[in-house]
């Protein structure tokens, strides 16, 4: 047998098994095995953060928003530091991840004019639903979180919080329209990578 030829039983890198699939080429000295498509695990991270944004405010609007706002202030006790849910802790880290992700997208698919597009559109109705939350939905909530639960009920109180329910429903559409947004974009940037 000559010593250039390969015994049966081993496989040279490329060659196909007895099944006919080819068996997968091992990587040479100094190569990577696989490439990581940064940009695609960072769409795939910001669509994971947004959608669990989209969870926590229907969980938010469907568990706690009639908990809280049943019986303001007394019901306040749900959503108050120490006795009620820690809201912060949920949303902060939730919304820095999309901030991060949504930033680290755009530069890693700047270059592909219909992901970046996507993520534009998502951003700016992200940033429209992040506004109107600083400027009115925070500080409403904080004020809520910081009222004094034994204190007597109150019409304006009641009407204040009867204009934060009906209000931030109007929230949701804006949050549908950025993570729509943010999957479009993945499955765009997955179409271009091929």
């Amino acid at each position: 047998m000559d010593t250039l030829t390969p015994r049966p039983h081993v496989r040279i890198r490329g060659d196909s098994d007895i099944s006919g699939v080819r068996a997968p080429a091992c990587p040479r000295k100094g190569e990577l095995p696989m490439r990581v498509d940064w940009a695609k695990w960072s769409l795939i991270l910001l669509c994971l953060a947004m959608a669990g944004a989209i969870g926590g405010g229907l969980y938010e609007h469907l568990v706690l928003q009639p908990l809280w706002s049943a019986s303001p202030p007394a019901s306040f006790s749900v959503i108050q530091p120490g006795t009620g849910v820690p809201l912060q802790i949920f949303w902060i880290p939730v919304h820095t991840a999309i901030t991060v992700f949504v930033i680290l997208s755009l530069i890693l698919t700047w270059r592909q004019p219909r992901v970046r597009h996507l993520l534009l559109i998502g951003l700016t109705s992200y940033i429209i639903m992040r506004a109107w939350s600083a400027f009115y939905f925070i500080p409403e909530m904080l004020a809520f979180q910081k009222a004094p639960i034994d204190s007597p009920p109150s019409p304006e109180l009641s009407a204040r919080v009867a204009n934060w329910t009906s209000r931030t429903w109007w929230r949701e559409p804006l949050d549908i329209i950025t993570y729509v947004s943010f999957l479009l974009a993945l499955y765009q940037h997955r179409r271009s990578e091929g």
